[in-house]
């Protein structure tokens, strides 16, 4: 671990220590007065808690109190070296709604948008769950169940390598929310989640300029995908889990002066994760196929993962380290080591990136949603 990153997180913990009891943020607490720590670790990562009240269509057994239906989740990110034509410090800003229909619960995450970059709808969709099956429906613009969240719930600023990476003239990542329908349910200690979509959305969470690229893309028949989760083991201080997963559609492509092309898609993921006290690792290897990956019949192969290993040495604060690489097939290989901290409404976040043979780079981000609670 690099100096800064060090340093930085021993003054953060030690404040964190000395801090009042977090309060939590921003809706789903003000309607059933919570505090963050009730479903967060550090925010926005949830805890074991946290991902019962997801999986379960964000509604309780218990009673529920008036909330103010939209807030606002604001960050703040620094980089120490900022690329050409980008700032040093980057705000960005996003609003959060969420409200109960009868047993449906409706869920916004809007951005305004930031670096030059349009405000866009980024998710939106319809939450139900089924005591009697077990079962979790959402319809709308959604992200796929990936182990670890790309644009809610991302534990540092470095997108994991392969849920990122386009193939040729494919620019349908893992990481873009699907428009579709989904179903998760649940059996015994196995999870299964089964996405149906029919459209994709292209941007970030927080926003962005906008490259342009002179390619049009589109489904162009329904992309289906299976997710399966098994915990194989779980006491009080230790647990452990593997998953898998099959994915496959067809992307429709039009690039300027060219005829458009159908790119028959496939990806395959592997997941293993165990936790034992305030240790946490992780690793997920993937793999990919395109059959006409550049209009021209290309059969393109793809793979990439990551290991990733967490210490929390309180239960509001973790230090990572993570190695990442995936070929598309240019390879790409990088380390990040990185530590956040929560401390009230606030998540302070520092890392360094570091990839084979180049200078290491350092950035940062404050995070706050508001308004918190409306009382306890």
């Amino acid at each position: 671990m690099r100096n800064s990153i060090a340093a930085a997180i021993i003054a953060l913990t030690f404040v964190a220590l000395a801090a009042a009891p977090a309060r939590a943020i921003p809706i789903f607490a003000q309607r059933y007065h919570f505090r963050c720590g009730q479903c967060h670790s550090v925010l926005p990562e949830l805890n074991a808690f946290g991902n019962y009240f997801r999986s379960h269509g964000y509604r309780l057994p218990l009673p529920e109190h008036g909330t103010t239906i939209f807030a606002i989740r604001y960050q703040l990110e620094y980089d120490k070296e900022p690329a050409p034509d980008t700032r040093r410090y980057t705000p960005g800003g996003i609003l959060l709604g969420s409200g109960n229909i009868g047993p449906i619960t409706a869920y916004l995450h809007y951005n305004f948008g930031a670096g030059g970059g349009p405000a866009a709808t980024y998710l939106l969709f319809a939450a139900g769950y089924n005591q009697h099956t077990q079962t979790l429906y959402r319809g709308g613009l959604f992200e796929l169940p990936l182990a670890q969240s790309p644009g809610q719930r991302l534990d540092d600023l470095e997108q994991y390598g392969y849920y990122g990476a386009h193939v040729g003239l494919n620019n349908l990542p893992l990481s873009s929310p699907r428009w579709g329908l989904m179903a998760e349910k649940t059996i015994g200690n196995l999870r299964i989640d089964g996405v149906v979509a029919a459209g994709f959305y292209q941007g970030s969470a927080y926003g962005g300029k906008p490259v342009a690229t002179g390619e049009t893309t589109w489904m162009k028949s329904p992309e289906f995908s299976l997710w399966l989760r098994e915990m194989l083991a779980q006491s009080n201080h230790a647990e452990a889990d593997v998953g898998a997963t099959a994915l496959g559609g067809t992307l429709g492509v039009l690039q300027t002066g060219r005829l458009p092309f159908a790119d028959l898609y496939e990806r395959y993921g592997l997941l293993g994760h165990a936790s034992y006290g305030d240790l946490d690792l992780q690793a997920e290897q993937w793999y990919g196929d395109d059959h006409d990956a550049d209009g021209f019949l290309t059969n393109q192969h793809s793979s990439g993962g990551y290991v990733r290993l967490k210490y929390y040495p309180i239960p509001h604060a973790y230090l990572g380290v993570r190695y990442d690489a995936y070929a598309n097939p240019f390879i790409n290989r990088d380390f990040v080591y990185y530590g956040a901290v929560q401390i009230a409404p606030f998540r302070v976040l520092a890392q360094e990136v570091q990839q084979p043979g180049q200078h290491p780079y350092f950035s940062a981000a404050l995070t706050v949603a508001f308004p918190g609670p409306l009382k306890y």
